[in-house]
């Protein structure tokens, strides 16, 4: 079976079929081509023969035609000339003389060639409302060499704008109608507005061929006009005269804003409307609340009232009106209350100053209505003038009114006394009077030296082998209210002592203390000896002074012990050393002076001689025995310090004698000549010390 191949997607379709099946291309240019196996083939060419000229009439072309200036060409002259239901020769051309008629060659296949579709829109402007969709029609022109579709796509149209239309196929170089049908999404408010959507007209052969229209959209008002409500609907007030209310215009049926003007109103007129503003605009689609308030005047005391209240949303279309109903009570009229008077503070007391502020608080919170006083002061003694400011006033009811006042003392208070004055503010309503008490207090106070107070500390100082003392003298003005500037000075009880204050003059504040250091100079006692001496410190301010009482006891320390000590100590210590060094003796021997030996080497020698002794073996002999003697008596000089001494002297003594009767003998009994030597001279020297340091210990006992 043979089959038409689509030459733009190449799917075959039944012989016969004038659009393909699955891309809807025009299929009817290729009928009368050759194909093999579905596929068209170039078909070839015989030789051309000689035609008969003949004459034909060309058909008139279409309008369509006429209008996108196609012209025929000389082939399609051709084409369209055949003679006995064959194509005819061409009337400008003969076949050669002695050939057969030329055969028909048939025209190429025409290029598929896709062109910007030409759209007309038969109107430029839609006026659209909710449920009433547009049609506007757009005659478009298939200026290309297939069959075309078209379709409208958006290319600038707000979302609310829905757009659908049928759907349009046209043949080549033909023109149709496609009818765009435009309208409001349902359940959506769209404003009141004017704008210009633009669509794009494109084929769908080649969507990339498209020609933009521009459709301007209107969106006319409706709606109904906006309802006014207001808010609560009853009110009821209780010894009030305004309140507040909510106005609100609902506008959320129309698509377009409505403006009013607000206004309020009662049967009586006599209440007083304010709006919030007073001209409102509702846009569209929106509830708006306006604040709104009322004076009513109050009915009178212990009656109640309705009042119906009007509130009017009006314009130049129309107007609307929402009532609000109104009920007053006024509680029954109370008593009134007199005025209390009261001064703060009631009590006045002022401290080296003769005048002080008070305040008049007048009290009408049991009053319910305004009272018109007039203040003033009094003082049966005349000692005080008393002044209020104002003078005259008015109290509110239910409040607290302040007024100032100040009283002054005139007379005369003497330093150091204090005097109380009573007065009183009167306040008049030009039939009853109300008095308010009060009292000044006024204290003079004496010399600011009378609160002070004087200190040295310490108050006993002692101190040894020194001149001087230091003292800490302090000012105590923390019981004065007026600074206090003193000048010091003190003296002692011998009248030797000098005295140094830094700094010599203190200024103390108010409650306050200050300080100064005071340096004492004295002669020391003699040694061993204390002496006391009793100070008296001074702080003067010229008219008065401060006295305050110290003493400073001065000991010398007795060095005589210590020197007793050392004295005997070291006394001792020579004797010891005397007796260890050698005693330079001299003897003769044959002619010879030999020094006499160490008393142990003599006794020595004198043993080996046995018998054999010599005058400085004997010499030896006893210096070896008063040695252990002098050592004794060293020993006795130094425990005599536990003594009074006497124990010390003896021993010295004894040390001296000892030593001068060994010398004595040694020259008397031998040839030795005497040598003053190192040993003798530090047993004589510690024997002199020890017995001097004995005698001070006497002393001492």
């Amino acid at each position: 079976m043979r089959e038409d191949v689509c030459e733009r997607c190449g799917t075959a379709n039944p012989q016969g079929t004038q659009f393909c099946r699955a891309c809807d291309a025009y299929l009817g240019w290729d009928r009368g081509a050759t194909t093999i196996g579905g596929h068209p083939v170039a078909a070839t060419v015989p030789e051309p023969v000689e035609a008969v000229a003949t004459e034909v009439s060309l058909p008139p072309l279409r309008a369509a035609e006429q209008q996108d200036g196609v012209r025929l060409t000389a082939a399609d002259v051709t084409a369209a000339t055949t003679v006995g239901g064959s194509a005819a020769p061409s009337p400008t051309t003969s076949a050669p003389a002695g050939t057969g008629p030329e055969p028909v060659v048939p025209d190429p296949p025409t290029p598929r060639v896709v062109e910007v579709p030409s759209v007309q829109p038969a109107a430029a402007e839609a006026t659209l409302t909710p449920g009433v969709p547009v049609t506007v029609p757009l005659r478009v022109f298939n200026g290309s060499s297939v069959v075309d579709g078209f379709v409208v796509q958006p290319a600038d149209v707000p979302g609310w704008l829905s757009v659908r239309h049928p759907p349009v196929r046209l043949m080549p170089r033909d023109e149709g109608v496609l009818e765009l049908v435009v309208e409001l999404q349902e359940g959506v408010l769209v404003f009141a507005q004017r704008l210009a959507a633009r669509f794009l007209v494109t084929s769908e052969s080649d969507p990339t061929k498209s020609t933009e229209v521009a459709l301007t959209i209107t969106v006319p008002p409706h709606g109904p006009a906006a309802s006014l409500d207001v808010q609560p609907r009853l009110l009821r007030l209780t010894d009030q005269s305004r309140d507040r209310f909510v106005v609100r215009i609902d506008n959320r049926q129309a698509n377009y804003a409505q403006t009013f003007e607000l206004t309020g109103s009662d049967p009586e007129g006599v209440v007083r409307f304010g709006f919030l503003p007073n001209v409102v605009q509702a846009p569209p689609g929106q509830l708006v609340e306006v604040r709104a308030h009322f004076v009513a005047p109050a009915p009178a005391p212990g009656r109640e009232l309705t009042r119906q209240l009007t509130v009017t949303a009006s314009n130049d279309e129309g107007e609307s009106s929402a009532g609000l109903t109104l009920v007053q009570h006024t509680s029954p009229e109370p008593e009134d209350v007199r005025v209390v008077l009261r001064l703060t503070p009631r009590e006045l007391r002022v401290t080296n100053a003769v005048a002080a502020d008070f305040e008049v608080h007048v009290d009408n919170r049991g009053g319910h209505r305004d009272v018109e006083l007039s203040l003033a002061g009094s003082d049966p003694a005349r000692a005080l003038t008393v002044a209020v400011s104002p003078s005259r006033l008015v109290a509110p009811p239910g409040q607290v009114t302040v007024a100032r006042g100040r009283v002054q003392l005139v007379e005369e208070v003497p330093r150091g006394q204090t005097v109380v004055r009573p007065f009183s503010v009167v306040a008049s309503d030009g039939v009853t009077d109300v008095e308010a008490p009060g009292s000044l207090e006024v204290t003079v106070t004496a010399s600011p030296l009378s609160t002070a107070d004087l200190r040295v500390a310490p108050r006993q100082l002692t101190l040894a082998d020194t001149r001087r003392g230091t003292f800490d003298v302090v000012v105590d003005n923390t019981q004065g209210r007026e600074p206090l500037t003193v000048w010091l000075s003190a003296a002692d009880s011998h009248g030797m002592a000098g005295f140094t204050f830094a700094p010599p003059s203190l200024t103390v504040p108010p409650r306050g203390t200050a300080r100064s250091r005071m340096v004492v100079d004295s002669p020391r006692p003699p040694g061993g000896e204390s002496v006391t001496r009793e100070l008296e410190v001074s702080a003067s301010d010229g008219d008065g002074r401060l006295l305050a009482q110290a003493s400073f006891t001065q000991v010398s320390s007795d060095r005589q012990p210590l020197l007793r000590v050392l004295l005997v100590l070291t006394g001792a210590a020579l004797v010891v050393l005397g007796t260890l060094l050698p005693w330079n003796l001299l003897f003769f021997e044959g002619g010879l002076a030999v020094m006499g030996r160490f008393p142990l080497g003599a006794v020595v020698d004198a043993v080996g001689n046995q018998g054999a002794l010599g005058d400085s073996e004997i010499i030896a002999i006893v210096a070896a025995t008063v040695r252990p003697v002098l050592l004794v008596l060293a020993a006795a000089m130094a425990f005599g310090l536990t003594g009074s001494g006497s124990l010390t002297r003896k021993a010295a003594f004894l040390v001296a004698v000892v030593s001068v009767v060994y010398v004595v003998a040694a020259l008397t009994a031998t040839t030795a000549v005497f040598t003053l030597s190192a040993g003798l001279l530090a047993v004589w020297t510690g024997a002199v010390l020890g017995y001097v340091g004995g005698v001070l210990a006497r002393r001492d006992g």
